[in-house]
């Protein structure tokens, strides 16, 4: 079985609007596992608590985020059988057509030399990611929440359920929380190549339609979970996140480890 890596420029091939909207949708969609699995331990147990025991936490944990991995990578294989692949086919060759070899070199021309990030969007990139998690640890308690690092809180929290094993549910939380962070990647970037593929004004390239879009999603259930204050900084994140996307000449690769290190301050 061939691997399924992650995607680099998403435009080299015409993408489908409709297409890449409903790869989002299927994203977001997938996001809603999490409730399954809590119903699941609803019907079975009579009640939903914020932690498990250990066992059952680690299991859920790993297992959400193993499946949400898996989820990602089908989405991208998906978009791939579908035509939008943003790498060369095996059956294009060294003969794909002047079209196809015009946008490869425009989105070339975005990301930089070769198809790769020069180092002047490297360091746009990284402000964005510095200015990113400064707003998700700093915003909060501007506006009213408990100052508090989140991993560090977590941890802490995991600390005071499983006493000395907290360090285990801990890992397990992170694997939980890549798996996630795929999946919102996912959604960010195929909002953006929808939204790009319908609004087409001049300048529209540089707007990170993604992140709006995974900000007013994600910061809508954030707000749910979690009140305003989580909201406006997921929203924020979201959005810094879409310009991170668009820096990097919209690389999947990329966002998607961006979104891991951001979203686990938020």
């Amino acid at each position: 079985m061939r691997r399924i890596g992650l995607p680099e420029i998403w435009d080299t091939r015409e993408a489908d609007p409709g297409f890449m909207a409903s790869l989002a949708t299927f994203s977001f969609v997938a996001l809603g596992l999490e409730l399954v699995v809590s119903g699941t331990v609803l019907t079975l147990t009579g009640s939903v608590s914020a932690f498990y025991p250990l066992g059952w936490q680690v299991v859920e944990w790993v297992g959400l985020g193993a499946l949400w991995v898996l989820l990602a990578r089908a989405l991208v294989a998906w978009s791939r059988r579908r035509g939008v692949d943003p790498l060369p086919s095996e059956a294009a060759g060294a003969g794909r057509d002047d079209a196809v070899d015009g946008r490869d070199d425009a989105a070339a021309g975005r990301a930089g030399v070769d198809g790769r990030v020069d180092h002047r969007r490297w360091r746009e990139i990284l402000l964005c990611f510095v200015l990113a998690v400064v707003l998700a640890i700093v915003l909060p308690a501007l506006i009213g929440a408990p100052w508090g690092l989140a991993p560090l809180d977590r941890y802490l929290q995991l600390f005071t359920v499983y006493g000395p094993l907290g360090w285990l549910a801990m890992v397990a939380w992170v694997c939980y929380h890549v798996g996630r962070c795929f999946l919102i990647a996912g959604l960010l970037a195929y909002a953006h190549r929808a939204v790009r593929e319908v609004l087409t004004f001049r300048g529209s390239e540089w707007i990170p339609w993604g992140g709006i879009v995974a900000g007013l999603v994600m910061g809508a259930v954030a707000f749910l979970a979690n009140g305003q204050a989580a909201a406006l900084s997921t929203l924020l994140c979201c959005v810094l996140l879409g310009l991170i996307h668009v820096r990097s000449g919209e690389s999947l690769r990329v966002t998607t480890w961006f979104t891991v290190l951001v979203l686990v301050f938020v």
